[in-house]
């Protein structure tokens, strides 16, 4: 749709790339009004401080993973130099070596970064066990939901991630494409702020620390994998016509129900 935002001189700035900033800014933004809602001195244990610390660890950790899950998963859908299709994993690295670390550019798997970004937060909590873990992930999920809303909208921008053609009023037009199609883009950020509204809503009524991040897991696995249903562009990764982000979504909506199962245990 509009792929460039705005230009800087001769430097053209992306419009995904604008957006991925705003939604990591907004997520820090939601940090910062959760730790003054519940700060320290009511009791909560949350400090800006702490989550700003985490917040850093977390941006680096979770560009690194979804650019990381792009090339594992998405190798197929690139061309090489001279315009060739590009069969998989190897070839992609052989032609060009360094595009894992390409940042600035498009190409971004959302689980890839939501694992690798949790994983980071454990091995953070583990080396600071005075810190209740669960609590400031809990804490970070409403945020963590908003950032991908703003992503959503510059996939829209840019024109990716888009879906399967379609007569209905839903129906969007991109320039590269010869009809209307589903904007899963804009579907997946309205079930993101959604997910916001309630992360945020419910987590001072929560009954048990962990029971935001188990919220996510099960409530984002359900309408991503029907999502992806009406996906349509052909070059993200999937096995015997299963996308990945189908087939992540399993594990991580079983790990969802075992953390509500172990705090409804802990805390019945």
């Amino acid at each position: 749709m509009k792929p460039i935002l705005f230009r800087i001189f001769d430097f053209g700035v992306p419009s995904y790339s604008v957006m991925m900033t705003v939604g990591y800014l907004m997520a820090l933004g939601a940090l910062w009004a959760l730790a003054r809602r519940h700060d320290p001195a009511g009791g909560s244990g949350l400090s800006f401080s702490q989550m700003f610390d985490l917040w850093i660890v977390m941006v680096v950790s979770s560009l690194l993973g979804s650019k990381a899950a792009h090339v594992l998963f998405e190798a197929a859908g690139h061309v090489d130099e001279d315009g060739k299709p590009i069969g998989g994993l190897i070839e992609l690295l052989k032609s060009d070596p360094l595009h894992w670390a390409r940042l600035g550019e498009g190409g971004f798997v959302w689980y890839g970064g939501l694992i690798a970004a949790l994983g980071t937060a454990i091995f953070y909590f583990r080396h600071r066990p005075w810190l209740n873990g669960w609590m400031y992930t809990d804490a970070f999920t409403p945020a963590i939901v908003l950032g991908l809303a703003f992503g959503r909208f510059g996939c829209f921008l840019a024109g990716c991630c888009y879906g399967v053609p379609t007569e209905s009023t839903f129906g969007v037009k991109f320039p590269q494409l010869p009809t209307p199609v589903h904007p899963t883009q804009l579907y997946e950020a309205v079930v993101a702020l959604l997910l916001f509204a309630f992360l945020w809503w419910r987590f001072p009524r929560r009954r048990f620390d962990g029971e935001s991040i188990a919220y996510l897991l099960v409530l984002y696995a359900i309408p991503r994998s029907m999502i992806e249903v009406l996906r349509g562009d052909a070059d993200r990764g999937a096995v015997g016509g299963v996308s990945t982000s189908q087939l992540i979504s399993i594990p991580l909506f079983l790990i969802g129900l075992w953390i509500f199962w172990r705090g409804r245990l802990r805390d019945p």
